[in-house]
């Protein structure tokens, strides 16, 4: 599905990245200070059904506990229209299971930027909501997104680091 002009696009737990062209969703007085245009947790959302032609959420379900995730997929899918598109990023922890062991195995010094921060999030936030709670493999998020339904793609990120992120596009 070719993103068009006039489409009606959710930002999902946008914190300070509010996007042109999108209605940012966040919680109230979330961690950047940021006011978002809309103010709502992303697990129930104040949209109607088929409400939205995209949804996207960069560097979010990470933050949300396993088994929080497929009852959110599933709230944010029940905003997007049929035939809609749904977009993540997110650390993929195949990247850095990868990046850590070839750094183990020369005897280096692992870049946390590029394995631990990816993983549990950065403290320097100082923020529960910082906090990562899952680490999604490719495979794993495939399996979940056709579980519901969707028609994922996997493909490198756009928003944030490229060595060690994921993109995933799924259409409804």
């Amino acid at each position: 599905m070719a993103s068009s002009p006039d489409a009606l696009r959710l930002n999902l737990g946008c914190g300070p990245r509010l996007l042109s062209g999108f209605i940012n969703v966040d919680l109230p007085n979330n961690w950047s200070g940021k006011q978002p245009d809309v103010v709502s947790d992303i697990r129930s959302l104040p949209f109607g059904d088929g409400y939205a032609d995209e949804v996207h959420a960069y560097h979010v379900l990470e933050h949300l506990y396993r088994w929080e995730a497929e009852t959110t997929l599933t709230e944010w899918l029940r905003v997007l229209k049929p035939g809609g598109k749904l977009v993540l990023e997110l650390p993929c922890l195949d990247k850095m299971v990868s990046i850590f062991n070839a750094f183990m195995s020369q005897g280096k010094p692992v870049p946390p930027r590029l394995t631990i921060l990816g993983l549990y999030g950065d403290p320097t936030y100082k923020n529960e909501a910082m906090c990562h709670r899952w680490a999604w493999s490719k495979s794993e998020l495939k399996s979940v997104l056709r579980s519901l339904g969707l028609r994922p793609r996997i493909m490198e990120p756009v928003t944030h680091i490229l060595e060690r992120d994921m993109r995933c596009e799924a259409i409804k």
